[in-house]
């Protein structure tokens, strides 16, 4: 994200595509950019090996409950749109003695969603949504720091368990979704959707 934004500012490239939430971000904290939706939906929801039906079933269990119970929404309303304008606070996981720990891949490149601080720690919303994953599931969750492009990699060489994952798009003029699961994966339910957005320069739009 900060490679593209020097690009951006310096004219190497037009705009970044990015999800609404991620856009507002930017733009709250660089007064020469600016953003626009665009006419799609962003899936996010979490992927691991299909071979790993344990850490799934851990996930994508804990997810459909939070949707059911109001759980995601009040956890969107509360934390993701606080931290568009306050940079979110790295925070400690719950530890539960002697549970299961599952790792789990963070590049830092989705702002407020995933998120790493300035010390090197994990923050933003995908701490709140993991937080209420370990309580529900008596599980402990280590983040392991890991490149956007290499989290196939980080999965299949054992690296993490799960990273998180950009489920799909869906629009009006389109008829299929992308970055679905690749060979050997599997991907949860959606945890969250919002609208798509390219950010660009003010003078550019």
């Amino acid at each position: 994200l900060s490679s593209a934004l020097m690009d951006l500012e310096s004219g190497k490239i037009n705009s970044i595509f990015a999800e609404e939430y991620t856009a507002a971000y930017i733009v709250a904290r660089n007064e020469n950019l600016t953003y626009i939706n665009r006419d799609r939906t962003t899936n996010y929801s979490m992927m691991t090996l299909d071979s790993n039906k344990e850490v799934y079933d851990i996930l994508n269990n804990a997810i459909k409950d939070m949707k059911a119970d109001g759980t995601l929404d009040s956890l969107i309303a509360n934390e993701l749109k606080a931290y568009i304008e306050s940079d979110p606070v790295a925070k400690d996981l719950p530890h539960f003695d002697g549970a299961q720990t599952i790792k789990i891949g963070v590049t830092g490149d989705v702002p407020p969603m995933d998120y790493v601080a300035a010390n090197g720690k994990a923050a933003g919303f995908n701490i709140a949504l993991l937080t209420e994953i370990a309580n529900r599931a008596t599980v402990n969750f280590e983040f392991v720091q890991i490149d956007s492009a290499a989290r196939a990699t980080a999965l299949s060489t054992g690296k993490v368990d799960a990273v998180f994952w950009t489920k799909g798009f869906v629009c009006s003029n389109c008829d299929k979704s992308l970055a679905e699961e690749i060979d050997g994966t599997v991907i949860t339910e959606s945890y969250f959707s919002s609208p798509a957005a390219l950010v660009m320069l003010k003078s550019d739009k």
